[in-house]
């Protein structure tokens, strides 16, 4: 039964991919705003979201609340739309759609011969950034966790792979990360997303966190740059992406205070971002879910 949905789910999936290619692409991301609607109307996930934004934000009204909450499934359902468009893109028209700044970060981490742990968060177009930054010819890999649905996984992969992005699976996070590193690649990790009892606990909108600890982890064990990349759609037409070394100066000698310091800085500098663009955050996911102990 449960290989016959997944298979349902991933031609489903496929289907809606392969149309949102053959539209031109002001047609497509209006077709996943339409989608992303839909989602919210029929309730997916909306009290979660209406949850997690009245607590970010307790001096918003109802109606401020819920506007976020609409502009939120519609951006979403946008960001599908350019994700099953990751194929077509190429050098050619890439540059039309994202506007970079800080280049000269991922640089300077790559000419330390170390490779560079690129942290960021479900905020604006995490795919289209880490694509646009393969095809200028860096060299690129995520760490991604296995879907419930293994075909799914596939495909999403293999629209990942199209641009010249390298997979690495959370379950082979170490190895994996390590021999990117060790190669002088770019790893990618999202890092805002509730760990359970395995995450450390930081402050985000004034309450304790769950937060992916990978990220320090491999930065003080390598000595990689660590780097924050901030992506948010500016209209239709343009993504922003601006990257920033996260500083590592007085950090504590302990190694678990260290990892917490660092978590802090990287998780502080997403909650800006996301205060700037908070219909371009994924609210749907319970993010402190876990109490801290």
């Amino acid at each position: 039964m449960k290989s016959w949905r997944h298979a349902l789910e991933e031609k489903a999936l496929s289907f809606i991919a392969f149309l949102m290619r053959q539209l031109p692409r002001n047609a497509a991301l209006r077709f996943g705003e339409i989608l992303g609607s839909l989602l919210y109307l029929i309730s997916v996930r909306t009290a979660v979201t209406r949850e997690n934004l009245t607590h970010a934000y307790p001096e918003f009204s109802s109606k401020q609340i819920e506007k976020i909450a609409r502009n939120c499934y519609r951006h979403f359902g946008a960001l599908l739309a350019e994700f099953a468009r990751l194929p077509l893109l190429h050098p050619d028209n890439v540059a039309d759609l994202v506007e970079f700044e800080g280049f000269e970060v991922l640089d300077g981490a790559l000419k330390k011969g170390r490779g560079g742990i690129v942290v960021s968060g479900h905020l604006g177009n995490w795919e289209l950034m880490g694509a646009s930054v393969a095809i200028a010819g860096y060299p690129v890999s995520y760490v991604v966790t296995s879907q419930q649905n293994p075909r799914v996984e596939v495909l999403m992969d293999r629209l990942r792979e199209s641009t010249g992005v390298q997979i690495i699976k959370r379950k082979d996070a170490i190895k994996g990360v390590l021999r990117a590193l060790k190669s002088n690649q770019l790893v990618a990790i999202l890092s805002d997303q509730d760990t359970h009892e395995a995450g450390v606990f930081v402050p985000f909108f004034g309450r304790p966190a769950s937060t992916p600890r990978g990220a320090a982890m491999f930065c003080l064990r390598t000595g990689a740059d660590l780097i924050f990349a901030e992506s948010y759609r500016r209209g239709k037409d343009r993504l922003k992406v601006v990257c920033e070394l996260i500083p590592r100066d007085d950090l504590p000698d302990d190694q678990d205070e260290a990892v917490q310091e660092l978590t802090r800085r990287f998780t502080a500098r997403l909650e800006e971002a996301v205060r700037r663009h908070p219909e371009q955050w994924f609210w749907m996911h319970r993010r402190w879910k876990t109490p801290p102990p």
